[in-house]
């Protein structure tokens, strides 16, 4: 499998740690792109012009990182990061779809926050910082619970995290969502999330 990512995607970084999780990082051909190279190759690939997108070899063409991380963890003899049946399987696709999501508003908020002051919308920013933090405030709550070692739900909310992080998209949001944060903190210790930073 080739996957196309880009160093700083909370998407891209969740199918890396995925892999890495599963054992299978080394098996995948990593193509590490910028963001110029990205819209010059995506678009030819996946219509939405996005990263994470992976190509089997097949010639079959996976995304977005949903998909890709459901196929690693196909290949994956060991545990598995998605269960493969019953209520625990939905609470872990419920949980990923949260980080995911938080991942979209922190992206937003982020790239509207970059425009031109002029062009920026005020708006645009409250809705996405209003989401953000209602997805932070369920996450605290749920802190406790989280599965350790982490499963694809704990994955995505750790790489949605890092990205808000990594763009400052809400400063002191450790001291404001302590379990959390804690939580984080010991999530960032696995080599899968130490191999994945943002840079």
């Amino acid at each position: 499998m080739k996957c196309y990512v880009t160093g700083n995607s909370p998407f891209a970084r969740k199918v890396r740690v995925a892999s890495y999780e599963t054992g299978l990082f080394d098996e995948v051909e990593w193509q590490m792109i910028t963001r110029e190279k990205r819209a010059e190759i995506i678009p030819g690939i996946n219509p939405l012009g996005k990263v994470p997108v992976a190509i089997l070899e097949s010639g079959d063409v996976l995304f977005d990182s949903p998909v890709i991380c459901a196929y690693v963890d196909s290949l994956n003899n060991g545990p598995k990061l998605i269960p493969e049946k019953g209520a625990e399987r939905w609470a872990v696709l419920t949980l990923e779809a949260l980080g995911d999501g938080l991942g979209e508003a922190v992206i937003a908020a982020s790239q509207e926050d970059q425009r031109p002051g002029e062009k920026r919308s005020q708006g645009v920013v409250d809705r996405q910082a209003g989401k953000t933090k209602a997805a932070l405030a369920v996450l605290d709550a749920a802190a406790g619970d989280f599965n350790d070692p982490p499963l694809m739900g704990e994955i995505s909310v750790a790489c949605a995290l890092g990205y808000m992080e990594f763009r400052d998209v809400v400063p002191g949001w450790r001291d404001t969502y302590p379990k959390l944060a804690t939580w984080y903190v010991r999530i960032l210790k696995r080599q899968s999330f130490i191999r994945t930073a943002p840079d």
